[in-house]
């Protein structure tokens, strides 16, 4: 245990240290010399529009909001002032979310007046730290280029790692799954492709790395630093993605004993990490420019995680009754029945076909992976809601982990065949 924690105080204190380093460092890059590649971009957001849909369909909705946003960040740093820049991130805006690129391009133009200028100091916006180094040389289509490229890779290397180290089914399933929740997408958007590098480079480390998970401190420290680098560089998009499948391929390709009490163990860490770092921003903020972002923190907080949306208790009740409605509104009730009898159909067929009670058990820690987003939601009910058009991404940790549950502990073979040979 005293490993442990020095392992982990070390690493918090160099991620803490390597953090806010970066983060000044690439605010001393001077405004002008990122200028045209950000009005390149902002045209590019301006021809697609803010809401940048494929096929008609509402999951499928890129982020071009936010990564306007985040190049308004960038456009509205201070020369003379990068600490403050860094630890305040102005952004400088009107109230239509619909103009959001002309008020990054009028931000870029260094030209803001009548525009409000608002901190959004509550975050880290550790993406910056590429960002901003980024477009001094590449405009909004080239970062998507490069973004297609490098996920590209990584989805092909991991596929062929996992098929090394675990088996062909699962490198089959995982690269089935990204496709179905539409990964086509995310390296178009720069806000949905960071958790997916930082999930990627996790699995990566960690089939190839060995020494990062060869002991219970190594392990711990790892998904310790895998959670505040997230809280570093991500805006609340896809998170659990960046616990769960690292966690996944380790208690995969490691079969830890005690896996239970290692994933929830491991859980800790990772949230620890997550929660450190974020906070540790708050006080780095006071600490640098004397400015108490505290209020703003407790606001966006208890909005967060309140049971409010569009004036509704968000009870469970209320959300079944809410889809529901929805579902009749939209005349697909037989379609969603439908769904429910062959999920239920599924689940008995699963049932009948349970290899043994010692191999249901022995992969049971996957029904707490997959429980991971679903708890997430619950109690991030507001920001989940309002924002599911890209949270939903999130469910490809929750599904991945459900299918090789069952992968791993049924054989359908055993509907046809009542003798258990598996007993």
């Amino acid at each position: 245990m005293k490993k442990t924690l020095l392992y982990t105080f070390a690493c918090y204190i160099s991620m803490l240290t390597i953090f806010t380093a970066s983060i000044i460092g690439v605010h001393l890059i001077p405004r002008s010399s990122i200028t045209d590649n950000i009005l390149e971009s902002t045209a590019t957001i301006n021809q697609e529009g803010i809401k940048k849909t494929y096929l008609n369909f509402k999951l499928f909705q890129m982020d071009n909001y936010t990564d306007a946003l985040m190049m308004n960040i960038a456009a509205s740093t201070d020369d003379n002032d990068a600490v403050k820049s860094a630890m305040m991130n102005y952004y400088y805006h009107g109230d239509d979310y619909f103009e959001y690129a002309n008020y990054t391009e009028t931000a870029a133009k260094n030209n803001t007046k009548g525009l409000e200028k608002t901190a959004y100091a509550r975050y880290w916006h550790g993406y910056q730290t590429a960002l901003r180094p980024v477009l001094s040389f590449m405009n909004y289509k080239q970062i998507r280029l490069c973004n297609i490229i490098l996920l590209s890779i990584m989805v092909i290397t991991l596929a062929i790692l996992i098929y090394r180290k675990i088996d062909k089914y699962t490198a089959l399933l995982f690269v089935l799954l990204l496709a179905g929740f539409n990964f086509f997408i995310v390296p178009l958007s720069m806000q949905f492709s960071a958790c997916f590098y930082i999930s990627f480079i996790g699995m990566l480390l960690i089939m190839t790395m060995p020494r990062i998970t060869q002991s219970s401190a190594a392990v711990i420290s790892t998904f310790f630093v895998l959670g505040g680098v997230t809280s570093y560089w991500d805006l609340l998009t896809t998170p659990q993605l960046t616990l769960g499948l690292p966690l996944i391929v380790y208690m995969l390709t490691k079969q830890p004993k005690n896996s239970c009490k290692t994933v929830v163990m491991v859980s800790i860490a990772w949230a620890l990490g997550y929660a450190l770092i974020w906070a540790s921003k708050w006080g780095m903020a006071y600490l640098l420019t004397g400015n108490n972002i505290l209020a703003d923190v407790k606001d966006s907080v208890e909005l967060r995680t309140s049971n409010k949306y569009k004036g509704m208790d968000m009870t469970i009740g209320n959300i079944f009754a809410f889809v529901w409605s929805t579902i009749k509104a939209k005349h697909i009730t037989s379609v969603f029945l439908a769904i429910i009898a062959v999920v239920a159909a599924t689940i008995y067929a699963y049932y009948k076909s349970i290899k043994s009670k010692k191999i249901f058990l022995k992969y049971g820690y996957l029904l707490l992976i997959a429980a991971i987003v679903p708890a997430w939601y619950i109690v991030m009910r507001n920001h989940s809601i309002q924002h599911g058009w890209f949270t939903w991404r999130a469910m490809f940790l929750t599904v991945f982990s459900l299918i090789l549950f069952a992968y791993n502990t049924a054989d359908f073979r055993l509907l046809f065949n009542k003798k258990r040979s598996y007993e």
